[in-house]
């Protein structure tokens, strides 16, 4: 009977070169998930409200999710028109913010589609 015998045919370089090639891979797909959690560059404009104005439409708004049934009293559209550079965007926004803010402060928003 014979025995088989087995002859390592890679080298010492072949081995450096995958272990670099290894190293290289690895540290792309740790850059591709430590950066996932970025936002995107230029998402959210600001500009200056040069007016804002209060449309009285009073409803239910009545949400079904995870949590069960919730139900929200609406008074009506609270806006802003928010001048950022040559544009005027119509902001739409909740009451508490309507009110914390004036007519000539500064505002920053998600930029529309």
């Amino acid at each position: 009977m014979s025995q088989n015998r087995v002859v390592i045919n890679t080298r010492r370089r072949d081995l450096v070169i995958s272990l670099i090639v290894a190293g290289v891979v690895a540290f792309l797909i740790y850059l591709a998930i430590a950066n996932m959690g970025r936002g995107v560059v230029g998402e959210m404009l600001s500009g200056t409200i040069v007016n804002k104005s209060f449309t009285p439409a009073p409803e239910e708004q009545v949400t079904v999710g995870k949590g069960g049934v919730h139900a929200r009293h609406v008074d009506g559209e609270y806006t802003f028109e928010v001048r950022s550079g040559e544009k005027t965007f119509n902001v739409w926004v909740d009451r508490e913010i309507y009110e914390s803010r004036k007519v000539g402060d500064s505002f920053a928003f998600p930029r529309p589609k």
